[in-house]
């Protein structure tokens, strides 16, 4: 009867340590869970993979060459894939001068796929090619990429 109740003993004690292992296991994922939601949008050192969402002209092409050439990020064609979105919106107004000058002002936006949060922003102005104004793009975007990685 004792070896009965000893093995009876240990069944119970078995089933114990699994449901204790089982809570472990649930709330251990409900932590990650709540870690991920928490977490909100990303910081702009975060971002690894871009989309560029913009109509398919001089300066989107211009735009996705640069960042594809930045070995920090990757350049993506699903907005699906990307961390976030790269938007901008272009004007151009001409100046009177002593020669007439075409002056090409372009605001960037990068916004959280997931959250749809601004995470960057600029304004960029040239009175040259759509090339200079890329660069001035990229160039303001990597510096305060880095800026922002040294900070966290």
């Amino acid at each position: 009867m004792n070896s009965r109740l000893l093995r009876h003993t240990d069944r119970r004690f078995n089933w114990a340590i699994l449901r204790m292992l089982a809570l472990l296991l649930l709330s251990a994922e409900l932590l990650a869970a709540q870690a991920t939601i928490s977490a909100g949008p990303l910081l702009l050192h975060q971002v690894r993979t871009f989309y560029v969402a913009a109509p398919s002209d001089e300066l989107a092409v211009l735009l996705k060459a640069r960042l594809e050439k930045w070995d920090a990020v990757e350049v993506t064609s699903k907005p699906k894939e990307a961390d976030a979105i790269l938007t901008y919106q272009c004007q151009s107004t001409v100046v009177p001068a002593k020669v007439v000058i075409r002056r090409t002002t372009a605001e960037v936006s990068l916004v959280d796929r997931r959250f749809q949060k601004l995470i960057w922003k600029t304004i960029k102005s040239t009175s040259f090619d759509g090339n200079t104004l890329a660069d001035d793009i990229v160039e303001q975007l990597k510096k305060d990429w880095e800026k922002s990685a040294n900070e966290y």
